[in-house]
């Protein structure tokens, strides 16, 4: 049965939800072409994790129905596994649907189940925590650390904005040390994000060149430590001219540190998950994420 089987993991609270019309359909049609289709809702921070890592590994797929941090969990529970992943995106950002041009329609779900064409993405260490597009330290951390604290049910975007301008006034940016493979990069920054992937929330894009498949990750420092030097290099950053500024330094590697003196929240695809110091290390290869046959092609 393992090989027909597909298990459906949902996170009833992720963003704005799913239409239920929709899973009832995505059901009914995978039904209709020969598949076993098991639904699995979410209960508890992590629980996707434990259902993608209780998924047989001859399993056709995994579906992934929730926000960035559901597919988190997700591909979590598939570090170094044959089973391959299919998102559909129902948060609050939706970034990784957003990286890889996906609409999470349908049509678009039921294609791409049915071609199973897939890419093989690097998964981002922090510690031994998984992450597949992101992870920041310092303002971003912050902000995110606050609005799940002050969660109850789904986040819309506007969940954010006060916590964004609350921290943007108060926060004291401690000085953040950062090394690449064993070199100082920087022992000054007050945001640092270290990226698999370009995108970042609100389609920024703070690590351009970041590439998922390269056995790399990007780091970006903004040495900014006053309120309104971290405002001046957002605005650097909405018109992609933030790289070459004197208070940005980046650089790319497999091993990165950073470190504080004092403990700092980390977020990891938009959920806080542990607090300085932290280690980051790449796993290449390490997941299988299903695309549209259009996309596999130009990849390969």
């Amino acid at each position: 049965m393992g090989q027909r089987l597909i298990r459906i993991i949902i996170n009833p609270i992720s963003g704005a939800g799913q239409d239920q019309r929709f899973l009832r359909e995505l059901v009914r049609h995978a039904t209709l072409r020969g598949f076993t289709v098991e639904i699995s809702p979410t209960q508890y921070p992590g629980h996707a994790a434990d259902l993608a890592r209780a998924t047989p590994d001859d399993a056709y797929a995994v579906i992934s129905l929730g926000g960035d941090g559901t597919h988190r969990e997700v591909f979590s529970g598939l570090v170094g596994r044959p089973v391959p992943a299919c998102i559909v995106p129902s948060g609050t950002e939706n970034v990784l649907a957003r990286t890889f041009g996906l609409v999470g329609t349908l049509r678009e779900t039921l294609n791409v189940l049915q071609r199973r064409r897939f890419l093989e993405l690097d998964v981002g260490l922090a510690g031994d925590h998984p992450f597949i597009l992101f992870s920041g330290v310092g303002f971003d951390a912050a902000v995110t650390q606050e609005v799940h604290a002050r969660r109850h049910g789904r986040i819309h975007r506007t969940a954010y904005y006060g916590p964004i301008l609350r921290t943007w006034w108060r926060y004291a940016a401690p000085p953040l040390t950062v090394s690449v493979d064993g070199r100082p990069l920087c022992d000054d920054a007050g945001f640092v994000l270290v990226a698999n992937t370009p995108l970042y929330g609100g389609r920024l894009r703070i690590a351009p060149q970041a590439v998922a498949d390269d056995g790399l990750l990007d780091v970006v420092c903004f040495r900014a430590r006053s309120r309104w030097q971290l405002l001046g290099l957002y605005a650097r950053t909405l018109r992609a001219a933030h790289l070459d500024h004197p208070l940005v330094a980046t650089a790319r590697g497999r091993r990165i540190e950073v470190t504080a003196e004092q403990n700092l929240p980390v977020q990891l695809d938009g959920d806080a998950v542990l607090q300085t110091p932290v280690s980051y290390t790449i796993h290449p290869g390490a997941v299988r994420l299903l695309v549209p046959e259009s996309l596999h092609e130009r990849r390969n």
